[in-house]
């Protein structure tokens, strides 16, 4: 865990916890230009944008192998909300998240986008 850059103390940033919230960090990471956010961070908060919504799913897309409508990033703002929309979805077998897909590395792209 990390403090923010304020320094807060009631303010920790928690770092990813599970597969689907590592991609979701790297993504966003690359997408916001930046390393100073945690898993329960709102990504509207941090700065994101429509432009940046679309950059994510695009991304998510790419790695998932599933169509997520934009409207994904405004129902789980944060990415351990995004993360556990994901798990249900690959629990569910619903064909929205191909588990092979999974077992890439989003930080492929490197934010080259």
């Amino acid at each position: 865990m990390e403090k923010t850059a304020e320094g807060d103390e009631d303010s920790i940033r928690l770092a990813p916890r599970t597969r689907h919230e590592e991609v979701l960090f790297g993504i966003w990471r690359d997408v916001l230009g930046t390393d100073d956010l945690g898993v329960e961070d709102d990504f509207f908060v941090l700065g994101g944008n429509s432009l940046h919504v679309i950059r994510i799913i695009s991304r998510l897309g790419e790695f998932t192998g599933a169509e997520l409508p934009l409207q994904f990033v405004h129902d789980h703002p944060t990415i351990a909300e995004a993360a556990a929309r994901l798990d249900t979805l690959t629990a569910e077998g619903c064909g929205a998240v191909a588990p092979s897909a999974l077992t890439g590395d989003a930080s492929r792209w490197n934010g080259d986008w």
